[in-house]
């Protein structure tokens, strides 16, 4: 597969793009973005619950929860919902695709995938994540020093049984954070540029991480600088957010304190959405002008301005 090298302005070009996708039909794609965080969150709940009815459980029975047994339960229940991540995250990409193409599209096909053999092996790509968890792991415990993690767990423990954790110093301070700087881009390209080569590009899991893999290489300038954009912007909103949030609570508490309480949940719901969406369409974006995309070529000309 031709892999197109880019200029590092490319990622502005992305940053601007993706500011304005969902304008055609926001409709679909800001309602996809809230139904994919409603799945998430059920099946968060689930976990919850079930963790939560076992606690109490062994609380009952006058047994402190063994960490090992709440992990043994745990690991399932958290290994279902990175399989489910990037499912969703590829029909909000697919839901985005069609929506720039100008194909009629719905706010529900942001389930799509569930019902495609090739939506479905998305699920793969969760179990990836899974795997470069666990390096990532291995890789920051020999960084950070064995004691760190075994202080680190033992001082969960403790918040478990309610005492007050001292959370350990690592070795090597410094170089663990470049190591994780380094790590969490690769792994966050990884993932986000095999969604729509699994889904759109037709790739099988092999050939879609070698791709993914030599497109954040190659392209690591326009990659870096999308990233570092879009990071400073969800910083710079979520004070914002935080502070209309915060605002809405108080005046809606003047009329009963569940309003205020209802207010703030929406005023946070609406931003994940929007959050959601330009962390998906700026991968669909990255996907599109790196790969190509037969349904709709991607422009030539730079964008100079923002659309209303």
């Amino acid at each position: 597969m031709d892999i197109r090298r880019l200029p590092a302005s490319q990622g502005l070009v992305w940053f601007r793009q993706a500011i304005d996708l969902g304008a055609k039909n926001p409709r679909a794609v800001f309602g996809a973005a809230l139904l994919a965080i409603a799945a998430l969150y059920a099946a968060v709940l689930v976990m919850v619950l079930v963790l939560t009815t076992f606690m109490l459980g062994g609380k009952a029975t006058g047994k402190t929860p063994d960490l090992g047994v709440v992990m043994a339960v745990a690991l399932p229940l958290t290994l279902a919902i990175m399989v489910l991540v990037p499912v969703l995250l590829g029909g909000l990409m697919h839901v985005i695709r069609e929506t720039e193409a100008g194909r009629p599209v719905r706010a529900r096909d942001v389930f799509v995938p569930l019902r495609s053999a090739q939506g479905r092996r998305l699920a793969w790509l969760g179990v990836v994540q899974v795997v470069l968890a666990v390096v990532g792991g291995l890789l920051m415990m020999a960084i950070a020093g064995g004691d760190y993690w075994r202080d680190y767990l033992h001082a969960m423990q403790s918040a478990m049984q309610g005492a007050t954790p001292v959370l350990p110093e690592p070795q090597h301070p410094g170089l663990l954070f470049l190591v994780q700087l380094a790590f969490n881009y690769f792994s966050y390209a990884l993932m986000l540029f095999s969604i729509p080569l699994m889904l759109f590009s037709g790739e099988h899991l092999g050939a879609t991480l070698r791709n993914a893999l030599q497109a954040s290489v190659r392209n690591i300038g326009a990659n870096l600088l999308a990233g570092v954009l879009f990071l400073g912007a969800l910083m710079l909103a979520a004070f914002v957010v935080l502070l209309v949030a915060g605002l809405l609570g108080v005046l809606g508490s003047l009329i009963h304190a569940a309003v205020g309480s209802l207010l703030a949940m929406l005023a946070m719901l609406g931003f994940a959405a929007v959050v959601l969406v330009l962390v998906a369409g700026a991968a669909y974006l990255a996907w599109r002008d790196t790969f190509g995309d037969a349904s709709m070529p991607p422009p030539l000309q730079p964008i100079h301005g923002f659309e209303a």
